[in-house]
């Protein structure tokens, strides 16, 4: 007999939703609600990356915090830092691309 547990976050915490939750009944409103939702995960990670980076750079004497505030980038980087932002804003925006045709042309009626 096996068991059924249920999914867990990363953190261990217990999903909410399944895998493709609808929130609102409206599709737009429910594809703002998903950006909204895919953008705070999103960010949340990206700070608790550079925190713990800053942190460990730091308590090894590689880094001041200052360093990070005056760093310039080449423009190498700079276009590596716009690809990654393209990206980015791809991911945040693809849950208006999920609307239906149909459903999208109901707004505003």
């Amino acid at each position: 007999m096996t068991i059924q547990t249920r999914p867990e976050t990363p953190e261990g915490g217990t999903p909410i939703a399944g895998a493709d939750p609808v929130y609102l009944p409206d599709p737009l409103l429910d594809a703002t609600v998903r950006m909204l939702v895919e953008l705070s995960a999103q960010v949340w990670v990206e700070r608790e990356r550079r925190l713990t980076l800053e942190a460990l750079l730091e308590s090894r004497g590689l880094l001041a915090g200052r360093d990070i505030e005056a760093f310039q980038p080449s423009a190498e980087q700079a276009a590596a830092f716009k690809s990654e932002r393209a990206r980015f804003i791809e991911d945040i925006f693809k849950e208006l691309r999920r609307i239906p045709v149909e459903a999208a042309s109901r707004v505003g009626r």
